[in-house]
Order: structure tokens, then C-alpha cells, then sequence
């Protein structure tokens, strides 16, 4: 038989050694490790060899392959290299934002230097997650300085305003006035210690009466505080201690205005210097003429009660003609009165008091006062205007026959 012959039978070749893979398993190299080989002449020559010179001047690297010794150590260990997981990626800045954002699990204490803080911050302010910005501003001040946060709360206003929301909407009070004194914004936190108490105050009105007291003493008549949120303050404290007076639960939480209306519907004969009047309240208040003409004119016609209200918003003049005297804008006087419902002869004197010829036909329509609109046109002279207008009328009602003796009259020289 040829040596290709040879070789190339099958049961040669399942004699053979394969070189096509030289990296053996770990358990095939144990395998190989704990054979045992007796009877074999090679092994003899080879134990005798080796038992002739002493194991320490052998090195393991002159017997086994570093790879293959690496498999045994890895073998004997029991750790399999297919199942070892692969290393997670280093937790850069960019990786914990993207977390954050989608809601995973992430830790932000690998984040150790301010530097790196400082960029989780500015990296959650330019994505704009308001959860992802309270959430790094929140472990800014459990591994930071105070004094360090506030510095970088204080250049960045959508952080600050995320903390501050959430202060507040947690009741956490002297937390956020503190913060915000160390801030150097003192006013905002007055500001914001009036509108809790305001918010809560109950029922006790004593005890609120204190506290916004207080507030005006110790925290808005100080330097550097608003004068407009001082008076505000200072006008409040009136009006507390006049509900005090007044010991009416009804009229607690209730507005400045709401309690004139209280004065105008229970107190109206009072005369001014008494608390209960509506005049001393206006005083006191410090409330508008205008202010004052809204709410008693709604009081009282809401109430039917239009002899007051024509009272105080008519008058004679020389001429015995009745005219509107009001400081509300006469157009808006006009609207409210409508609303009301009115009378025809008080939105009359309402409109003929508006100067403007075209005004006072078009809201003398629109309002349907009918009387109004006869006579600016005969004073117009426009027959052929009034003739229209008197079509649109119910036939023989009064308003018609106006307007159709108003046609007939011979002393005006009709232009058409």
C-alpha cells in the first residue's frame, strides 16, 4: 500500500490527530492532565527523564503552552469563558443623562467631581426635563457644599425655578425661605412666606392677623423690598383687622370688594365714620371711585332696589333734563345696565350722554332704544333713514306712533 493509500483510509484517519484547531476545552484538558499512560515505553523514558532532576528547575512554561496553562487555571476554577457577561460601558455623563430621561435605573454617585456635576446639570437644563433637572439638583445638594449649590442655582434660573417650584408645592416653607435669603432675595421670600400663610390660614383669623403682622414688621418694611408689596401687605393687615371687627365668619377670605358688597347690602344707611359703613371701608381700604360705582351698582339692581341706583347715577341738570354721572366708562355703564335689565328711560339718559352723533345711533340700535334713535334721526334730518326704521316696529305700539309723528312733523326740514 502507497503512503497516500495509507493515510487516506478511514481507519487511519480516525487515528489521526486533527490540527485543525489547536485550543482545547477546559475539561479536555483536564482530561488530558489525568490520564494515565502506564505501559507505554514513551511515558517510562519521560517519567524517568523528569524524576531525575528536581521539580523546581522545570518551569511549567517549558511544558505547557501559556495558553493552554490559562485554560487550565480557568478550568480548575470552574468559570466557564462562553458565559462571562460583557463589561458595561464606563457611566460617562451623556449615558446617565439618557437614563434619567428615559426613567432607568442609573446611579449619579459615580459622578464624583464638580466637574462632572456641573455637567449633569447643564446637560439636564439643555435637554429640558424638569424630573431630570430636579433629580440632579437634588443630589447636588446631598453630595455638595450649600454654599456651592446655591452658586450654581443662582446662573442657572431653569434649575433655580425647578427647586423653588417644588419647595413650595411641598409646603417646605422655611427651607425655601432660607434658600432664598441665602440667595440675597430676601423680598422673594417674604413674598413667598405671605402667600403660605394666606393659603393655609383657616379659619383663624386671629392667628393670621399675627402672622401677616409679623411679616410687615420683620420682612417687608425692611430695605430693598418692594413699596407696592409693602402697601399691599400693610392694606391686607387693614382689612384683616376689619373682619376681626366685624366678627362675620362669612366675610373671612373674602376680598376687599366682596366685603363692600357685604357693607352695601347690610350697612347702607351707615353713615361714614362707622366701621360697618361702606364709605368707611372705601376710606379705610382705600378703594376707587370707580371700584365703588361697580360694586354698588350691581348690589343694588341685582337687588331691584333702582331707586338707589338712579340715585347715584342720574342727576337734574339746569335744564330739568336727567343725565348720567358715573365713573365708569359710559359704554361699559351702558353694557352693565343692559344686563341688569334696566329701565329704557335710564339707558336713554345712559346714551344721550355719549357726544358722538354716529356712537350714539349705533348703541341706541344695538340696544334697541327706540326713542334715541328717532331723535337723532330727526335731527339728522334723514327721512328715508327713519321711514326704515319705523318698518322694523311693532305696528301700533308706542315707540311706532313716535316715530311716525315725528315724520309728520312740518318744523323739520327733511333732506331727502
Amino acid at each position: 500500500m502507497d503512503d497516500d493509500d495509507y493515510w487516506n483510509t478511514s481507519e487511519t484517519k480516525a487515528k489521526a490527530f486533527s490540527f485543525d484547531d489547536d485550543v482545547l476545552s477546559p475539561q479536555e484538558i483536564l482530561a488530558i492532565g489525568q490520564r494515565s499512560y502506564s505501559g507505554s515505553k514513551e511515558e517510562g523514558v519521560l517519567s524517568s527523564n523528569i524524576s531525575s532532576v528536581k521539580p523546581a528547575h522545570i518551569p511549567l512554561s517549558s511544558l505547557v503552552s501559556p495558553k493552554i496553562l490559562d485554560l487550565m487555571v480557568l478550568a480548575q476554577s470552574g468559570n466557564d469563558p462562553a458565559k462571562e457577561t460583557k463589561q458595561e460601558p464606563e457611566e460617562t455623563v451623556a449615558i446617565t443623562l439618557k437614563r434619567l430621561v428615559l426613567g432607568r435605573r442609573c446611579s449619579l454617585h459615580v459622578h464624583r467631581s464638580l466637574k462632572s456635576k456641573t455637567e449633569l446639570l447643564d446637560g439636564a437644563i439643555a435637554i429640558g426635563d424638569g424630573n431630570a433637572i430636579l433629580t440632579v439638583v437634588l443630589f447636588l445638594i446631598q453630595t455638595l457644599n450649600r454654599k456651592v449649590v446655591y452658586e450654581l442655582l443662582s446662573s442657572r434660573p431653569a434649575a433655580l425655578g425647578h427647586y423653588i417650584s417644588t419647595l413650595q408645592s411641598e409646603g417646605k416653607i422655611s427651607e425655601l425661605t432660607d434658600f432664598l435669603t441665602m440667595l440675597g432675595r430676601s423680598p422673594d421670600s417674604a413674598i413667598y412666606q405671605f402667600q403660605h400663610a394666606v393659603k393655609n390660614q383657616g379659619n383663624n383669623l386671629e392667628s393670621l392677623l399675627r402672622k401677616m403682622s409679623n411679616l410687615l414688621a420683620n420682612h417687608f418694611n425692611q430695605p430693598g423690598v418692594d413699596a407696592h408689596q409693602t402697601k399691599m401687605v400693610a392694606d391686607y393687615v387693614k382689612l384683616l383687622e376689619w373682619q376681626n371687627f366685624a366678627k362675620k365668619t362669612e366675610l373671612n377670605n373674602k376680598s376687599a370688594l366682596q366685603c363692600l358688597a357685604y357693607c352695601c347690602s347690610f350697612h347702607w344707611t351707615e353713615g361714614a365714620g362707622n366701621m360697618m359703613s361702606p364709605l368707611t371701608l372705601c376710606q379705610r381700604q382705600q378703594i376707587s371711585p370707580l371700584q365703588y360705582d361697580w360694586v354698588v351698582l350691581n348690589v343694588h339692581a341685582n337687588s331691584n332696589k333702582w331707586d338707589i341706583v338712579e340715585s347715584l347715577f342720574t342727576k337734574k341738570d339746569w335744564f330739568g333734563r336727567t343725565t348720567v354721572s358715573s365713573h365708569i366708562p359710559i359704554e361699559t355703564l351702558l353694557s352693565r345696565l343692559s344686563e341688569l335689565k334696566a329701565s329704557e328711560r335710564m339707558l336713554a339718559s345712559c346714551v344721550n350722554k355719549i357726544a358722538g352723533t354716529e356712537d350714539r345711533l349705533r348703541l341706541a340700535q344695538k340696544y334697541k332704544i327706540h326713542s334715541v334713535v328717532i331723535e337723532t334721526l330727526a335731527k339728522q334730518k334723514d327721512r328715508a333713514a327713519l321711514t326704515n326704521y319705523k318698518m322694523t316696529l311693532n305696528p301700533q305700539s308706542e315707540e311706532y306712533i313716535y316715530a311716525e309723528n315725528t315724520l309728520r312733523d312740518s318744523s323739520i326740514k327733511w333732506k331727502n
